[in-house]
This record gives structure tokens, sequence and C-alpha cells, in this order.
């Protein structure tokens, strides 16, 4: 997959991207620009708004936060100020407080954001890399905003136990039933349904042959050399590295 560090490019029709580590996307509604997202770095605020100009030139309008993570929601004071009404789950807005980046409007389940002629699709399935997480249906651009519930390799959570890998399941599926040719994820590369598929099947490979070995009292190296990453996901973003 191509990976060019702070490229910016339309990865379905009037969806735009900022690819790097910390990703930022936006979508055109018709009547104004809606935002996912807002990074870790306040100061991409004026760059994030130069990058809308160049690519829709129209007013960013909303700011659509998929988790309250810090690295998500740096910019929301400056884009508040510039007149963006900002949306997320309940959740986050008990987690803001008075925050002046708060969000202005939350919903328990789903929230449809309604443009001119397009609509911006949220829905909560939280429980696994936060208890936030809302992905961003773009149904146009048969497009999915995944935010953090992939990692290129990594697990998401910071527990694995069975109650959480049940979750991890029945949030992928979720994924995976929407009608989406592109997902764009948090950070690094854009995917498609076929990496969430590859993913579930080495994460399902991962809980069945390491517990045997780690009951052997085998160091990280050790397991690490003797379950090496598998030849298909070499090329994964970071994988090797992790």
């Amino acid at each position: 997959m191509e990976f060019i560090e702070n490229r910016v490019f339309e990865a379905a029709p009037g969806v735009f991207v900022r690819n790097a580590v910390d990703n930022c996307a936006w979508v055109d509604l018709g009547s104004g620009v809606a935002a996912i997202d807002a990074l870790e770095d306040p100061t991409m605020a004026p760059v994030i708004q130069k990058d809308i100009a160049d690519t829709v030139g129209k007013p960013m309008r909303w700011l659509l936060n998929t988790h309250w993570h810090p690295d998500h929601i740096a910019c929301n004071p400056a884009w508040h100020r510039a007149g963006a009404t900002i949306i997320a789950h309940e959740s986050c807005a008990r987690s803001a407080g008075d925050w002046e980046g708060k969000p202005d409007i939350t919903f328990a389940e789903t929230y449809t954001l309604e443009g001119d002629g397009r609509r911006a699709e949220m829905k909560w399935l939280g429980g696994t890399h936060t208890p936030w997480d809302t992905v961003v249906y773009f149904p146009w651009a048969r497009t999915l905003h995944i935010a953090d519930l992939f990692g290129w390799g990594l697990i998401p959570v910071q527990r694995v136990d069975d109650p959480m890998v049940a979750r991890i399941h029945q949030v992928m599926g979720e994924v995976l039933r929407y009608d989406a040719d592109v997902l764009i994820p948090g950070h690094g590369p854009l995917l498609t349904p076929r990496h969430i598929r590859r993913w579930l099947a080495y994460f399902d490979d991962l809980r069945e042959r390491v517990p045997p070995l780690a009951r052997h009292s085998q160091s990280p190296e050790e397991l690490e050399a003797a379950i090496p990453v598998p030849e298909d996901m070499r090329d994964w973003w970071r994988l090797p590295d992790c």
C-alpha cells in the first residue's frame, strides 16, 4: 500500500485525506465541509483549513470526532472558534467536561448529518480501542472512516481477554457489513475490507499459537522468532517493526 507522509488526495468522490501518522479527513457534503478528527498538534488547524480551501473551496461547517484521545482532538478549539459545530458520541461529551472543544451535538447510538444531497452516517461501536469509538460512513462514496479500530497489525486494545476478543469480532463484523470499498484509519495508509479480514485471521492465529509458547517462559524475542510476521503481511505499514 502507498503511504506518502502529509500527502493530500481525494480517496473517493468528495472524500479527502491528509495521509500521515495521524490522519485527518474531510468530506464535501454540498452545503459545506465536515472534517473527521482533529489531530494531536493544534498548530495544524490552519494547515488543514487551507487544505480544505484548496481541495473543496467551502467552509468547514462540522467536525466529527471518532473518539476522545488527545491525538484526535487537538484542533477542536480552533475549529470551533472558526464556526464548526462539533459532533461526537455522548460519552465523549462526558469526558470533555467544560473544555473549549467539547461536542455541541451528541448521540447515543447513531447520528446522520445531512448536507445538500450527501450525508455522513455516524455509528457508535465503542468497547474495543476506547469506550467512545465511532465510525463514519459516506454512502455516496462507499467509504468508511474507522479511526483507531484497526492498527496495521497492532491490536488496538489494552487488554485481551475472552470478553474483549468477542467484542473485537463483533465490532469488526459491524465494520465489514458496510458497503465500503475504502476504509480510512486514524493512522497510516488507507485500507480495504480485505485487510480487516486478514487481520482478524492473524489475530485469531496469534491467540492460538502464542499462549502455549508463553507458558514455557519464552521471551518476546523468542516469540517473535517462533511466530514471524506472515509473508503476505510484510508490506503492512509498520507491522514488521512492531
